[in-house]
C-alpha cells in the first residue's frame, strides 16, 4: 500500500477520477500507487471508471472504489449513435466518452466530492511529490504540450489550424486561447465552479445536454476532433485567472500503437527511476498512424524529416521545450 504523505493537511483535499479502458488495466496499479503516494493534497477517494477492475486493484486503498461505466451516461453505444445518425466515423465514440467522464465528473461522483477533482489517465504515473491545489484553493494547471510542436525551443506559437482550438471556440462563445500551450499533460485539476461555469456557457450557446453540443462542435474529420485539456485549461486561465496557477512539470510520454508488444507504463516508470521527472506516460493508441497524419500540432516538415512517424516514440518535455526521439529498448530516461 502507498505509504501517505504527512504535510498534507495544509492543503485542501481532492478526489481523484481515473477513466481505464481494458487496454489501461496492466498498468493501472502503477498509476494509482503513484497518485496515492504523490498527491501531496488529502484523497478523498479514487474513482475508477472502467467495464470491470481485478479485485486486486481495489485492494490497494480503501479509497479507490471502481465506478462502472455503464453508470456514466451517456455510454459508448449512445455516443457511436450519435456520430452515426451525424455521419461521423463511430469508431472513435470511445474517445469522446473518456473526455466526457471527465467534463461531467461533479455530476458522476458522489455529493460530498470535494469542490476539486484531480483527473488522470490511467497510463500515467507521477514520480515525485506534486501539489494539484493551492493552500489559497487555486488549482495548479499544467502548461503541458505546445500546440504546436517545434522541438528544441521555449519560444511556441499558435499553429495555423487546430481542432482543438476550433471545437472549443464553437462550444463556448468568446473562448480563445491564452497562450502556445494546449493543457495537455495527461492530467488536469477541475474545479468545480470552473467547469460549472463552463458547461453553463456552453448549454445557453447550444440548448440541450452539455455531452452532445461537445459532440456537435468537435471536428468531423479529425479522430482527435476536440480535446477536454484544450477547452479547460485556455478557459480557466483567461476567466477565471484567480483561481488558477500554472507551472511546467519535467516528463517524459511513450507513444505508440495499440500493440501488446509494445511498451508498458512499468516499464516506463522503472526506467525514469533515478531521473529528474516528475511524471510519465506511456499511452498506446488505435489507429496510431492515421491519429499522427491528421493531428494539427504536427508541422509537416516533421513529417517530411520523418521526425514524427508511425513508430514509438519518446517525448520529452522540460520546462516548455519539447523534443522527440524514437523510443527503443533499453529505454533510457
Amino acid at each position: 500500500m502507498p505509504t501517505p504523505r504527512a504535510n498534507t493537511t495544509d492543503l485542501p483535499p481532492v478526489a481523484v477520477l481515473v477513466p481505464a479502458a481494458p487496454k489501461d488495466l496492466p498498468g493501472l496499479d502503477v498509476c494509482l500507487s503513484s497518485v496515492l503516494r504523490h498527491c501531496r493534497n488529502p484523497i478523498s477517494g479514487v474513482h475508477v471508471v472502467a467495464q470491470a477492475v481485478p479485485p486486486s486493484i481495489t485492494a490497494l486503498d480503501r479509497r479507490i472504489a471502481w465506478l462502472d461505466e455503464p453508470r456514466c451516461a451517456p455510454g459508448t453505444s449512445e455516443i457511436s449513435a450519435v456520430l452515426s445518425a451525424a455521419g461521423r466515423d463511430p469508431a472513435n465514440a470511445s474517445w469522446y466518452f473518456q473526455q466526457l467522464v471527465k467534463l461531467r465528473c461533479f455530476d458522476l461522483l458522489p455529493r460530498d466530492t470535494p469542490d476539486h477533482v484531480l483527473v488522470v489517465d490511467a497510463d500515467t504515473a507521477f514520480l515525485r511529490d506534486v501539489t494539484f491545489v493551492d493552500a489559497e484553493g487555486r488549482s495548479l494547471l499544467s502548461y503541458g504540450y505546445p500546440l504546436y510542436w517545434r522541438p528544441g525551443t521555449r519560444q511556441h506559437q499558435l499553429p495555423p489550424r487546430h481542432s482543438a482550438l476550433d471545437a472549443a471556440a464553437r462550444l463556448v462563445p468568446d473562448w480563445h486561447p491564452v497562450d502556445a500551450y494546449s493543457g495537455m499533460h495527461h492530467h488536469v485539476v477541475f474545479d468545480r465552479a470552473i467547469l460549472t461555469d463552463l458547461a453553463h456557457r456552453a448549454r445557453q450557446a447550444h440548448p440541450g445536454p452539455f455531452w452532445r453540443a461537445f459532440l456537435a462542435t468537435a471536428d468531423p474529420e479529425k479522430w482527435t476532433g476536440a480535446s477536454e485539456y484544450v477547452l479547460y485549461r485556455h478557459f480557466a486561465s483567461r476567466r477565471f485567472p484567480h483561481r488558477v496557477r500554472e507551472r511546467h512539470l519535467h516528463g517524459v510520454d511513450v507513444i505508440q500503437a495499440d500493440d501488446p508488444t509494445g511498451f508498458g507504463l512499468p516499464e516506463v516508470v522503472r526506467a525514469a527511476r533515478g531521473s529528474s521527472l516528475d511524471v510519465v506516460g506511456c499511452h498506446r493508441f488505435r489507429h496510431y498512424a492515421e491519429r499522427l497524419a491528421t493531428m494539427d500540432y504536427i508541422p509537416e516538415t516533421l513529417r517530411q524529416r520523418g521526425t514524427v512517424a508511425p513508430v514509438p516514440l519518446l517525448l520529452r518535455l522540460h520546462r516548455g521545450m519539447l523534443t522527440i526521439s524514437r523510443a527503443s529498448r533499453p529505454l533510457a530516461l
